[in-house]
């Protein structure tokens, strides 16, 4: 069940730089945000049509962003590793921290805002992806060679 709340949703994702699983909080966009988003992949400039799908992610995804995981992210300092936060209550808490983000991991924000403005949902066709049957269908394949 979809449940309208304050709290924020979470995207996990596996990171192919760290190697390691992340998790983004963000908020659900607004209609008018939603409205927004799919308006501004594109722009009007004289005669032409001007994609600005790059800019229009970037500037959504981060809109939405409420945070991250403690532990995801960090910055080298001094020659180490150091956390770097958003929660205010943690150490390596940055009050930037969501110009510091966008800043450093562009890629992920526009991967949030492809989530979350793009492929919330995904269509149902009544398959179980997890029945076997596509195992099944893999061994009856005959090379035609």
């Amino acid at each position: 069940m979809r449940v309208v709340s304050s709290k924020p949703n979470t995207l996990r994702l596996m990171d192919n730089i760290s190697g390691t699983t992340i998790e983004l909080y963000y908020r659900t966009p607004t209609a008018a945000e939603q409205a927004g988003y799919t308006n501004g992949m594109t722009k009007r400039v004289r005669n032409r049509i001007v994609n600005c799908t790059g800019e229009c992610r970037q500037k959504h995804g981060k809109d939405i962003l409420e945070g991250w995981r403690d532990g995801d992210f960090g910055e080298e300092i001094g020659g180490k590793a150091v956390a770097v936060s958003s929660n205010p209550g943690s150490q390596g808490y940055r009050p930037d921290w969501k110009e510091w983000f966008a800043k450093h991991n562009a890629d992920l924000v526009e991967r949030l805002a492809i989530h979350a403005f793009e492929a919330s949902t995904d269509l149902d066709d009544g398959e179980d992806l997890d029945d076997g049957k596509d195992m099944a269908k893999q061994e009856e394949f005959t090379d035609p060679n």
